[in-house]
């Protein structure tokens, strides 16, 4: 039972020295704001576009059979708040945005 116990304690150590690293890294000062919309031309076309294109069909095939139909019955006024999350956004990303802007 120590051996399983001293096992778990050492990951809990390793996992809280490493979340222990990314903290200044998170922690961005205000003039570095501006560049952080700035992604690598090659990763987006290649990686994050056709990504953002699984997750339009995705969100869309969620959103017509779960969501609409629920929102069309309770709130009927808000259906387009929906729609502009879960379709809006993904397919303004995928196809509107310039490259490189994320």
């Amino acid at each position: 039972m120590s051996r399983c116990l001293k096992r778990v304690s050492a990951v809990l150590i390793t996992v809280a020295l490493l979340l222990i690293q990314v903290g200044p890294a998170a922690a961005t000062p205000a003039q570095d704001l501006e560049n952080r919309g700035e992604t690598n031309l090659v990763a987006d076309a290649l990686i994050l576009r056709p990504l953002g294109l699984v997750v339009t069909v995705a969100a869309a095939a969620v959103w017509a059979v779960g969501v609409a139909p629920l929102v069309a019955i309770t709130r009927p006024a808000e259906l387009g708040q929906s729609m502009d999350y879960l379709i809006k956004r993904p397919v303004k990303y995928t196809f509107v945005d310039p490259l490189g802007y994320h």
